[in-house]
């Protein structure tokens, strides 16, 4: 009974794709770009941690031990998209960097023209799901820098702070490519999901 024990608690290398790697793809999946970055996240997290499994002294599952390593390799991934080249967005800002929208004290004012449109809400789950997989449709057409920094902030909830830092970029740049990944999105789910009647 004891030896059955202490098995179920080795760690298992074998099983890891075939008990975590649909997960594992998924979690990936919707923090990147494309099914290929994804994939190779997997890969290198499988691989990462068979080079460190003799360190994995089993203070938590191997479950959440490779989602640890992941999120490690997930943050190395937005560090290296974020040092790709500032795309410029059309219609997002113009050359003096004047965007759709200017903020005075802590109101935000659009303007007039440029206003979001009204929204209706999602209601069935179908609907919800779709939505979902429209705006993941939407964030992989954002340039990789922007989709890293958008990912890290609202995917992964990372403060604006620790994304300057780990991505080494200046709080003004930061502000400046939120604002134009939002007036993408924005734009490409009235194209795409809200105008669809």
């Amino acid at each position: 009974m004891l030896s059955a024990t202490t098995s179920a608690t080795q760690p298992e290398p074998h099983l890891w794709l075939s008990r975590y790697g649909n997960e594992l793809f998924r979690f990936a999946r919707h923090r990147v770009a494309t099914v290929a970055a994804a994939e190779e996240l997997v890969q290198e997290t499988i691989v990462s941690a068979l080079g460190t499994l003799a360190s994995f002294r089993q203070e938590s599952s191997e479950r959440t031990w490779l989602f640890v390593i992941l999120r490690r390799k997930l943050i190395d991934y937005y560090r290296q998209q974020a040092r790709s080249p500032l795309v410029p967005l059309p219609g997002a800002a113009d050359e003096a960097g004047n965007g759709t929208y200017f903020e005075t004290d802590a109101r935000t004012h659009w303007r007039k023209g440029e206003e979001p449109r009204e929204w209706a809400a999602a209601d069935t789950q179908l609907e919800q799901r779709e939505l979902a997989e429209q705006l993941l449709r939407c964030q992989d057409q954002l340039p990789a820098q922007h989709q890293a920094v958008f990912s890290l902030r609202f995917v992964e909830e990372v403060s604006g702070e620790q994304i300057c830092q780990q991505l080494g970029i200046t709080p003004a740049n930061y502000w400046v490519i939120i604002h134009r990944a939002k007036l993408q999105l924005r734009k490409c789910l009235e194209k795409h999901w809200f105008s669809v009647s």
